[in-house]
């Protein structure tokens, strides 16, 4: 697939198709949304990828994880979410999609409108299009020794606080 093809997807009644963002933006909201979960999926992340071989890829995105990483991920999510860094995720994923052959962000707030669960579907559907690879690459990355180790303490917070919560 070429990055100026677009991605499609059908989600509920609709088809879908995103395009690429530009490089900067994308790694710039990509490093704004690994701090805003990084806390809550380390040490889920740390224990899915412990051990596995550096050389393999792996799709992050597409792994089944124990319920109960989830259910601490989860809670650990919600009470980190920074509506900032979301709201910008959404601008800048709706500016770059089309539905059903029309541009998104023109008809955004009614096509959403009491469909917050497909709204969340595009959503995250967005995030594999944008950051499939690139979270693929940051778990090989993150250390020589496999492709997960290490993977825990690069999605942790840092151990000194400035005070403020980021929102």
């Amino acid at each position: 697939m070429s990055q100026k093809d677009g991605v499609t997807e059908t989600i509920g009644e609709s088809k879908y198709v995103m395009y690429m963002l530009p490089p900067i933006q994308s790694h710039n909201l990509l490093m704004d949304v690994v701090k805003m979960v990084g806390p809550a999926i380390g040490d889920a992340v740390g224990a899915i990828f412990d051990g596995k071989p550096a050389d393999k890829e792996i799709d992050i995105l597409n792994m089944d994880v124990p319920g109960e990483l989830i259910s601490g991920a989860l809670t650990k999510l919600f009470d980190g979410v920074n509506k900032k860094t979301l709201e910008q995720m959404i601008s800048a994923f709706r500016g770059m999609t089309h539905v059903d052959d029309a541009p998104l962000d023109k008809t955004f707030d009614n096509h959403f409108r009491g469909e917050l669960d497909m709204m969340y579907k595009w959503l995250f559907w967005g995030m594999k299009v944008q950051w499939g690879k690139s979270f693929s690459a940051l778990a090989s990355g993150a250390s020589g020794r496999g492709a997960g180790a290490g993977l825990g303490s690069l999605f942790k917070s840092p151990s000194t606080s400035t005070g403020s919560s980021g929102d």
